[in-house]
Protein backbone atom coordinates (compact mmCIF):
# COMPACT_ATOMS: atom_id res chain seq x y z
CA UNK A 1 0.00 0.00 0.00
CA UNK A 2 1.49 3.29 -1.01
CA UNK A 3 1.36 5.91 1.71
CA UNK A 4 0.73 9.45 0.70
CA UNK A 5 2.08 12.43 2.58
CA UNK A 6 -0.59 14.52 0.89
CA UNK A 7 -3.24 12.24 2.41
CA UNK A 8 -1.78 12.70 5.87
CA UNK A 9 -1.69 16.44 5.48
CA UNK A 10 -5.29 16.43 4.29
CA UNK A 11 -6.42 14.51 7.37
CA UNK A 12 -4.58 16.88 9.67
CA UNK A 13 -5.90 19.89 7.79
CA UNK A 14 -9.47 18.68 8.15
CA UNK A 15 -9.10 18.61 11.89
CA UNK A 16 -7.11 21.73 12.66
CA UNK A 17 -5.98 23.89 9.76
CA UNK A 18 -9.12 25.97 9.75
CA UNK A 19 -9.32 26.34 13.53
CA UNK A 20 -10.30 29.99 13.72
CA UNK A 21 -11.93 30.14 17.12
CA UNK A 22 -10.22 29.93 20.47
CA UNK A 23 -11.11 26.95 22.64
CA UNK A 24 -14.07 27.47 24.91
CA UNK A 25 -13.34 27.61 28.60
CA UNK A 26 -14.62 24.33 29.95
CA UNK A 27 -13.64 22.07 27.03
CA UNK A 28 -10.50 20.07 27.70
CA UNK A 29 -8.70 16.93 26.64
CA UNK A 30 -6.51 14.63 28.69
CA UNK A 31 -4.23 12.01 27.22
CA UNK A 32 -3.02 8.93 29.11
CA UNK A 33 -0.80 6.09 27.91
CA UNK A 34 -0.66 2.54 29.28
CA UNK A 35 2.23 0.39 28.13
CA UNK A 36 1.76 -3.20 29.21
CA UNK A 37 2.05 -6.62 27.67
CA UNK A 38 3.99 -5.19 24.74
CA UNK A 39 1.11 -2.87 23.78
CA UNK A 40 0.83 0.91 23.84
CA UNK A 41 -2.73 2.04 24.56
CA UNK A 42 -3.60 5.74 24.35
CA UNK A 43 -6.73 7.00 26.08
CA UNK A 44 -8.17 10.35 25.03
CA UNK A 45 -10.71 11.86 27.42
CA UNK A 46 -12.62 14.98 26.42
CA UNK A 47 -14.62 16.87 29.04
CA UNK A 48 -17.30 19.35 28.03
CA UNK A 49 -18.02 21.44 31.12
CA UNK A 50 -19.97 24.04 29.12
CA UNK A 51 -23.68 24.69 28.65
CA UNK A 52 -23.69 23.68 24.98
CA UNK A 53 -22.90 20.44 23.13
CA UNK A 54 -19.68 19.94 21.17
CA UNK A 55 -19.01 17.51 18.34
CA UNK A 56 -15.88 15.35 17.99
CA UNK A 57 -14.61 13.57 14.88
CA UNK A 58 -15.49 9.85 15.20
CA UNK A 59 -12.27 8.75 13.48
CA UNK A 60 -10.28 10.07 16.43
CA UNK A 61 -12.70 9.73 19.31
CA UNK A 62 -14.44 6.41 18.58
CA UNK A 63 -12.03 4.34 16.44
CA UNK A 64 -9.88 1.68 18.07
CA UNK A 65 -7.01 2.03 15.58
CA UNK A 66 -5.25 4.83 13.76
CA UNK A 67 -5.67 5.75 10.11
CA UNK A 68 -3.03 8.49 10.05
CA UNK A 69 -0.39 10.10 12.31
CA UNK A 70 -2.76 11.41 14.98
CA UNK A 71 -0.10 11.77 17.69
CA UNK A 72 3.31 13.39 17.90
CA UNK A 73 5.70 11.02 19.65
CA UNK A 74 9.34 11.61 20.45
CA UNK A 75 11.99 10.00 22.60
CA UNK A 76 11.72 11.81 25.94
CA UNK A 77 14.49 14.32 26.51
CA UNK A 78 15.26 14.69 22.82
CA UNK A 79 13.64 15.90 19.65
CA UNK A 80 14.05 12.51 17.97
CA UNK A 81 10.64 11.73 16.49
CA UNK A 82 9.07 8.30 16.46
CA UNK A 83 7.83 7.82 12.91
CA UNK A 84 4.26 6.86 12.06
CA UNK A 85 4.26 3.55 10.13
CA UNK A 86 0.58 2.63 10.37
CA UNK A 87 -2.14 2.70 7.72
CA UNK A 88 -2.88 5.86 5.80
CA UNK A 89 -6.46 6.39 4.68
CA UNK A 90 -7.59 9.12 2.32
CA UNK A 91 -11.00 10.45 3.27
CA UNK A 92 -13.55 12.77 1.82
CA UNK A 93 -14.22 15.88 3.89
CA UNK A 94 -16.20 14.83 6.97
CA UNK A 95 -19.96 15.33 7.09
CA UNK A 96 -22.33 15.67 10.05
CA UNK A 97 -22.59 11.86 10.43
CA UNK A 98 -18.82 11.71 11.01
CA UNK A 99 -19.09 13.43 14.39
CA UNK A 100 -20.12 12.26 17.86
CA UNK A 101 -21.97 14.58 20.20
CA UNK A 102 -20.72 15.33 23.70
CA UNK A 103 -23.54 16.80 25.76
CA UNK A 104 -23.09 19.75 28.12
CA UNK A 105 -21.23 18.58 31.24
CA UNK A 106 -20.47 15.33 29.41
CA UNK A 107 -17.31 13.29 29.03
CA UNK A 108 -16.19 11.07 26.16
CA UNK A 109 -13.29 8.66 26.45
CA UNK A 110 -11.67 6.44 23.80
CA UNK A 111 -8.72 4.05 23.94
CA UNK A 112 -6.66 3.40 20.81
CA UNK A 113 -3.99 0.71 20.37
CA UNK A 114 -1.04 2.44 18.67
CA UNK A 115 1.46 -0.39 19.14
CA UNK A 116 2.03 -1.17 15.46
CA UNK A 117 1.34 2.32 14.18
CA UNK A 118 4.58 3.94 15.37
CA UNK A 119 8.17 2.79 14.91
CA UNK A 120 9.10 2.41 18.59
CA UNK A 121 12.80 1.81 19.21
CA UNK A 122 13.95 -1.58 20.53
CA UNK A 123 14.43 -1.87 24.27
CA UNK A 124 13.06 0.08 27.19
CA UNK A 125 12.68 3.81 26.53
CA UNK A 126 10.79 6.86 27.73
CA UNK A 127 8.63 8.68 25.21
CA UNK A 128 6.63 11.90 25.08
CA UNK A 129 3.26 11.73 23.34
CA UNK A 130 1.32 14.88 22.39
CA UNK A 131 -2.10 15.37 20.86
CA UNK A 132 -4.04 18.45 19.82
CA UNK A 133 -7.69 17.58 19.56
CA UNK A 134 -10.40 19.61 17.94
CA UNK A 135 -14.17 19.97 18.00
CA UNK A 136 -16.95 21.81 16.24
CA UNK A 137 -19.81 23.70 17.81
CA UNK A 138 -22.23 23.48 14.89
CA UNK A 139 -22.64 20.55 12.48
CA UNK A 140 -23.62 23.07 9.79
CA UNK A 141 -20.20 24.75 10.10
CA UNK A 142 -17.76 21.85 9.90
CA UNK A 143 -15.17 24.05 8.21
CA UNK A 144 -14.74 26.00 11.45
CA UNK A 145 -13.24 23.58 14.01
CA UNK A 146 -11.82 24.73 17.31
CA UNK A 147 -8.44 23.37 18.42
CA UNK A 148 -8.14 22.24 22.03
CA UNK A 149 -5.14 23.04 24.18
CA UNK A 150 -2.49 20.42 23.37
CA UNK A 151 -2.31 17.52 25.81
CA UNK A 152 0.82 15.47 26.42
CA UNK A 153 2.26 12.81 28.67
CA UNK A 154 5.48 10.87 29.18
CA UNK A 155 5.45 7.07 29.28
CA UNK A 156 7.87 4.15 29.34
CA UNK A 157 7.57 1.37 26.78
CA UNK A 158 9.63 -1.76 26.23
CA UNK A 159 9.65 -2.78 22.59
CA UNK A 160 10.99 -6.17 21.62
CA UNK A 161 12.13 -6.08 18.00
CA UNK A 162 10.64 -8.86 15.89
CA UNK A 163 12.81 -10.66 13.33
CA UNK A 164 12.27 -9.33 9.81
CA UNK A 165 9.89 -11.45 7.76
CA UNK A 166 11.41 -12.98 4.68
Amino acid sequence: MKRSLAGVLMIMALGLAYAKDKPMVGVSEKVAVASRGGKVLVTLTVSNKTAQPIYLWKVTYQSKQLFGPEFEISVAGSAAPVNYIGPMVKRAPPGPDDYVKVEPNGVLSNTIDITGAYDFLPGKRRYRLSHTGGYVLDLQQLDNPVAMKPASTVFTHTHVAQPAEE
